[in-house]
C-alpha cells in the first residue's frame, strides 16, 4: 500500500512538473469545510480523492490563437473609436462654423427688423399727424357750414326777399348813374 502511495506521489510530482511547463495548465485546488459546519451548509464529500493534474484537453490546445484574436479585436475597437471620435470632432467643427454663419444671418435679420420697425413707427407718426390735421380741417369746414346755415336761417326770416332785391337794384342803378365821367386830359 505504501508502495502504491509512493508511486502516486512520484506520479503527481512529475505530473505537476509537466503541468507547470504547460501554458494551458490550470492549477485547481479544492477546499473542504471541517466537521464543525453549521446545519444549513453542504456536507463534505464522502470520497476524498487526491487532486491530480489532468492532461490538457484538445479544446484547450486548439484555442492558442484566442489571445491574439482578442488583442486584434481590442486594437480594432480602439482604432474604430479613434476614427469615430475624429469624425465627430470634424462634424462638430463644421456644425460650429455653420452655427456661427447662422448666428450672423440671424443678427442681420434682427437688425433689419428693428430698422423696419423704427421706419414704421416714424411713418405711423406722420400718418397720425396727417389724420389730426385732416380732423382739424374738417372741424373748421363744419364750423363754416354751421355759420353759413345760421346766416341762411337769418335771411330766411326776412319777410320779403323780393323787396331786398328791388332795393339792391335801385342802389346799383344809382351808383351807375352817379359815376363821374372821365375827365379829358
Amino acid at each position: 500500500m505504501q508502495a502504491v502511495a509512493l508511486k502516486d506521489k512520484r506520479r503527481g510530482s512529475s505530473g505537476n512538473k509537466e503541468a507547470a511547463d504547460d501554458p494551458n495548465y490550470e492549477n485547481i485546488t479544492f477546499t473542504f469545510k471541517t466537521q464543525n459546519q453549521p446545519k444549513g451548509s453542504h456536507s463534505p464529500p464522502k470520497n476524498k480523492v487526491p487532486a491530480e493534474s489532468r492532461p490538457p484537453s484538445d479544446t484547450a490546445q486548439g484555442h492558442h490563437w484566442l489571445p491574439k484574436a482578442m488583442m486584434s479585436l481590442n486594437t480594432f475597437l480602439t482604432l474604430s473609436c479613434v476614427v469615430l471620435l475624429a469624425v465627430v470632432l470634424v462634424k462638430n467643427s463644421e456644425m460650429s462654423r455653420e452655427l456661427m454663419v447662422l448666428k450672423e444671418e440671424l443678427w442681420n435679420v434682427s437688425t433689419s427688423v428693428q430698422e423696419h420697425q423704427e421706419k414704421q413707427k416714424t411713418q405711423w407718426g406722420s400718418v397720425n399727424q396727417s389724420v389730426m390735421a385732416a380732423k382739424r380741417s374738417i372741424d373748421t369746414v363744419m364750423r363754416s357750414i354751421q355759420e353759413g346755415n345760421a346766416k341762411r336761417r337769418q335771411l330766411a326770416t326776412v319777410p320779403n326777399i323780393d323787396e331786398v332785391k328791388k332795393t339792391l337794384q335801385e342802389i346799383l342803378n344809382m351808383l351807375k348813374t352817379s359815376k363821374p365821367s372821365p375827365t379829358p386830359q
